[in-house]
């Protein structure tokens, strides 16, 4: 089950773009998660953002993006690493956790999916797109009312997500 681009282009774009303007220029380049053509060159923005000691406290947000543009590229290996990372350094943000739940899903830890999902949910309840994976992934799992429930929500949330 991979999930749609959009969603995580939408949690790409929690990224405050007036912050983005006043950080370093290639963190619009880095938050093009979903850009299939741009993948190299997200990869190697968001990769100078972790190698500049000025951009340090935004080191988590670049890791997270960058999981997220790997995860595009399917290269799962590396996106479970940059969101390993991410995740230690900010075991706060619900959106490290969402995207290593899709990371799992696509590695077949259905298990590890199914945790950090709720773990998003926990630390975000209106994150819709951690409610609508889990949804799907309960759904596939065999627990249809659960998973029902759990897009109901999302859809509450966010009702074009599964457009």
């Amino acid at each position: 089950m991979k999930l749609p681009i959009r969603a995580l282009l939408t949690c790409a774009t929690l990224l405050p773009a007036t912050a983005a303007l006043a950080w370093s220029p290639e963190w619009e380049q880095c938050k093009d998660v979903n850009n299939k053509d741009a993948v190299e060159r997200a990869i190697a923005a968001c990769t100078h953002i972790l190698a500049l000691d000025s951009e340090r406290p935004n080191y988590a947000m670049a890791l997270r993006n960058r999981c997220g543009i790997k995860y595009t590229a399917n290269d799962y290996d590396g996106a479970l690493e940059d969101c390993n990372r991410a995740v230690s350094m900010d075991p706060k943000s619900a959106i490290g956790y969402e995207r290593r739940g899709h990371v799992f899903v696509m590695k077949g830890e259905t298990k590890r999916a199914m945790a950090d999902y709720d773990e998003a949910i926990r630390l975000d309840p209106r994150n819709a797109y951690a409610l609508n994976a889990r949804g799907h992934l309960k759904q596939r799992l065999g627990d249809n009312a659960g998973g029902d429930a759990d897009i109901a929500r999302a859809e509450k949330i966010k009702p074009d997500i599964n457009q």
